[in-house]
């Protein structure tokens, strides 16, 4: 799925040098949920935007189900992007005044979907991640575990087969943050590659492996031998695989 061969992201600041991920070799198979740690500075972040071809390799090379990224140009880095992978931040980055159907067809506007085929794909996510009854909603009318559960559904319109997270419980109670993984959990198990940068120990111990960085390099790889799992509502849990197997 990822293969990541001497990857260095360098910038120059002044006459400093500062080495963000410095040489990295990594795989990730696909179907994986692996977690990205690290102190802060450690790099963890600048390798998942690489990752999500929203920045560019200073040398070495990325390849994502056997495409390269370090290959293409701005526009089919974006294409890429639109198409290939679903992001979720920190900061839900859902716009005020769109309700949330607007804010989770996006994408698909992009894609120049048509507007019946987003207007069912939409209703399915949504539906999915437990906001059937708030579509209409602007973000400001919902909480935060629901502003996050819809940008998820954003993320997946166009049907992604990897998702990148970054810190997605950062800005969250550690409840709702729990309910959070659980979605990431559940979208596993029906076949997504998740990658997830955290700060938070229990957050990352829900997942298969946890990859250590420390000043721009991977430290420590470990297999997480039980990971936790959080337990989501049955009706979310089938509402997640089926339409992850649709989007497939």
């Amino acid at each position: 799925m990822i293969d990541i061969q001497k990857l260095q992201r360098y910038f120059e600041i002044g006459d400093s040098c500062v080495k963000a991920v410095d040489n990295v070799d990594l795989h990730i198979a696909a179907g994986e949920f692996v977690a990205v740690m690290g102190p802060s500075g450690s790099g963890k972040s600048t390798l998942l935007y690489v990752l999500g071809a929203m920045d560019r390799p200073t040398g070495g090379s990325v390849s994502i189900g056997g495409q390269r990224l370090d290959k293409m140009d701005d526009q089919q880095c974006s294409d890429f992007r639109n198409r290939s992978l679903g992001f979720v931040f920190q900061s839900f980055h859902l716009l005020p005044r769109m309700n949330l159907i607007r804010n989770t067809e996006l994408p698909m506007i992009y894609a120049q979907a048509e507007p019946a085929k987003r207007r069912r794909r939409v209703e399915q996510l949504l539906n999915a991640v437990g906001l059937g009854d708030r579509m209409d909603r602007l973000p400001t009318e919902l909480s935060g575990g629901q502003c996050q559960r819809a940008a998820i559904a954003r993320a997946l319109v166009n049907g992604p087969k990897l998702l990148l997270a970054d810190e997605p419980t950062g800005n969250l109670d550690s409840h709702t943050g729990l309910e959070i993984i659980g979605i990431f959990q559940a979208l596993n198990r029906a076949g997504m590659t998740v990658i997830m940068v955290t700060h938070d120990e229990n957050m990352a111990e829900h997942a298969g492996r946890i990859i250590r960085m420390r000043d721009g390099q991977v430290e420590q790889i470990e297999k997480v031998a039980q990971p936790r799992r959080s337990q989501l509502p049955d009706s979310i849990e089938k509402s997640l695989s089926e339409v992850s197997g649709a989007l497939y």
